[in-house]
């Protein structure tokens, strides 16, 4: 016989049409069978049902994170990070780096993760010497907090064969002396090819997907969209995990890599799949590119120079005839299309290449997405409007690194992951942390989207904020739609998946800056209760 839950006495913000609150719902196996009135729940009574009380607090939809990468993670669980306490000068990040070595096998690599020279005491990277003082059997990556840059060791360097004859790869750079030997600082393509060579065992992926799936799961993360990593390789792994219950959260599998994402894609528009092949716990997602560089580095694509340096226009990836030839036959095909598209330059190719897609080869319904679609201006918002493209912001950016937009992009930070703009062009954006560079808590996220603050509480772009109701929205039902799964979750009706989220209060009723400290109490995916919170939790 199924389990029935009869969840009774709540804030239930239900996400539906009508923005409604009810105050019961009803599970049953693993779909909501009703929601609305105490009294109309508990009409449905049965032999098995259990009855949880609420006590006023709030139930919502499980909550999707559009953008993580749960493999990148996951390893940075197993890795030092530089976001650590402990860890407020390079001295610091020695130190750590040489006590780890002191417990690693010779040849293993040491990795870090996290690092910002823009906040670390000694606002530099470290250097390859100061790394090889302290080892020259081991390689060392350090990777900074954006995942686009690295420093690492003469050893690394020389296991990946990168010397002061190597040509700085198409859409990235290795940083050289005066003497044009590499410094060890790698950027953008440059990182991404080394961090492709420093890969994972299928044995330590499971470990980083189990620990990531366990922390997601505490902060009330039912369904991810997975941005890649590694490669084919990669997806192979994610759909193994999902299939065994090591990774418990709903999986949209996006396909690329951080390394020559364009050979994946060839390769697996010829292999005539397309995106949707799957079920409600595994499904094959978009097409992926990167086209520039990281918000935060800063190494976006812009189309003005930087206003911290006239010159700078950031780094691209390719050119558009490059994109075109990639994806209008993924689009051709059936494949929904996407791409890492930061800078305004970068977006309006990505709209560029997707306007030919849908101009030469008309489909119904076919949800294009732009990933972060970081410098959104009212001209490119409108053409994703026209075009129903489904952007991917990230609002908690804004938090961690939102003083150094204002410091690098002027005025055009005001437009970054606009919140309000998208609400207003009723453009169904949903809300990602792009974990592991920001924090992947969805409170922090909703925060930011409702105010726009930056960590020295500075408000950036105050007219772009939406509402409560409006940010839980985006986390949950326009997730849903991204992957095309809206009418299976993504809001608390009748017939969808039991995938529900108990927080510790109301919500309704916390203060605007009480929200990043709201806790999950307990996650229910599936009609089974994942997590619950030992130091707040109901007794079910």
């Amino acid at each position: 016989m199924e389990k029935q839950y009869l969840l009774i006495n709540g804030e239930i913000i239900t996400v539906n049409e009508r923005d409604q609150i009810a105050e019961a719902v009803a599970v049953k196996g693993n779909k909501i069978i009703a929601a609305g009135s105490n009294k109309t729940i508990l009409q449905l009574k049965e032999d098995n049902s259990e009855i949880i009380d609420l006590k006023g607090k709030t139930l919502i939809p499980g909550l999707i994170d559009s953008h993580l990468h749960i493999s990148m993670y996951g390893t940075n669980s197993l890795s030092i990070s530089c976001k650590s306490e402990s860890i407020k000068s390079i001295d610091d990040l020695l130190r750590e780096i040489k006590a780890k070595v002191s417990k690693t096998p010779q040849g293993e690599w040491i990795r870090a993760w996290g690092y910002n020279e823009q906040t670390i005491a000694d606002k530099r990277f470290p250097t390859r010497e100061e790394l090889d003082a302290i080892t020259t059997e081991h390689p060392i990556m350090i990777t900074r907090t954006c995942g686009h840059i690295s420093v690492v060791n003469s050893q690394a360097l020389q296991i990946a064969k990168f010397d002061r004859n190597t040509p700085d790869p198409d859409g990235g750079k290795f940083d050289r002396n005066a003497d044009g030997e590499l410094t060890g600082l790698l950027l953008e393509n440059a990182h991404m090819k080394m961090f492709s060579i420093a890969s994972f065992s299928e044995e330590e992926l499971t470990n980083a997907h189990k620990v990531a799936s366990e922390h997601f799961a505490e902060k009330g993360i039912t369904s991810i969209h997975d941005a890649t990593g590694y490669g084919l390789d990669n997806l192979r792994s994610l759909q193994a995990d999902s299939k065994n219950g090591v990774i418990k959260q709903r999986v949209y599998a996006m396909v690329g890599a951080l390394n020559d994402a364009q050979e994946v894609v060839k390769h697996m528009v010829e292999a005539g799949i397309y995106t949707g092949l799957g079920d409600d716990k595994f499904r094959i997602g978009p097409v992926k590119l990167f086209l520039d560089g990281s918000s935060s580095g800063p190494t976006v694509w812009t189309r003005e120079g930087y206003t911290s340096d006239s010159n700078n226009y950031g780094i691209h990836y390719f050119s558009q005839e490059e994109v075109d030839e990639l994806f209008i036959p993924a689009h051709e095909k059936g494949w929904q299309i996407t791409a890492h598209a930061q800078g305004d330059a970068a977006i309006d190719m990505l709209l560029k290449t997707i306007e030919k897609a849908n101009e030469l080869h008309p489909r119904e319904n076919t949800r294009h997405r732009i990933e972060h679609a970081g410098i959104a201006t009212p001209d490119l918002i409108e053409r994703m409007r026209k075009q129903n493209v489904v952007p991917i912001p990230n609002p908690a950016f804004l938090f961690e690194y939102g003083d150094g937009y204002v410091k690098n992009y002027g005025e055009r930070a005001n437009s970054m992951y606009p919140m309000g703009d998208y609400q207003q062009a009723e453009i169904p954006a949903a809300i990602a942390s792009d974990c592991p560079v920001t924090d992947f808590n969805p409170m922090r996220g909703i925060h930011a989207a409702m105010t726009r603050k930056s960590n020295s509480g500075q408000v950036i772009g105050e007219d772009k904020t939406v509402s409560l109701h409006q940010a839980i929205r985006m986390y949950t039902l326009n997730g849903a739609y991204a992957s095309f799964e809206e009418n299976m979750k993504g809001s608390i009706e009748t017939g969808k998946l039991a995938d529900l989220v108990l927080l510790d209060r109301s919500i309704l009723n916390a203060d605007i800056d009480e929200i990043p400290d709201v806790q999950v109490e307990w996650t229910m995916i599936d009609g089974d209760i994942v997590y619950r919170n030992s130091k707040v939790g109901v007794q079910a």
